[in-house]
């Protein structure tokens, strides 16, 4: 990971389905210039987001924060501000909730969107509604699994 962070000098970091406690990591970030993290610590051995920027280059402002996802809105200086989500949507049950969080989401932005997920963990079955954002906002949404 230290070579791929050098490399491409990410000023944001996403790490999803972690394994470990955040404070068992912490200092590994702090020395790869990472000054700040929003942390959605895993329950037993599963879940986990992981959202962490250097302050230098990017601000992050994190709006919401739940078990299944982070929110937040990325700004750089000279490039548009753009909204971010981070998902890891463990619970098959918990799934819906969230897909209804994406959409009043995407029905009230105007800033571009990102979405960062795992596929097999978000897709509902029928995938009507992963269709629904892709063909509703194609100009401001990216979908990336």
């Amino acid at each position: 990971m230290r070579e791929l962070l050098q490399a491409h000098q990410s000023g944001i970091l996403i790490l999803m389905e972690t394994k470990v406690q955040y404070s068992s990591m912490g200092n590994f970030f702090s020395n790869m210039g990472f000054s700040a993290a929003t942390i959605v610590d895993l329950v037993g051995w599963s879940g986990g987001i992981w959202l962490i920027w250097d302050t230098d280059q990017v601000n992050v402002h994190a709006s919401f924060i739940s078990n299944q996802y982070i929110q937040a809105t990325i700004h750089k200086e000279d490039y548009e501000e753009w909204v971010l989500n981070a998902i890891h949507a463990s619970s098959t049950l918990l799934r819906e909730a969230l897909w209804k969080d994406l959409e009043d989401t995407m029905r009230n932005l105007n800033k571009p969107w990102l979405v960062a997920a795992n596929q097999t963990e978000i897709e509902p079955k029928d995938g009507r509604i992963r269709h629904k954002l892709l063909l509703s906002s194609e100009d401001r949404v990216s979908l990336y699994f």
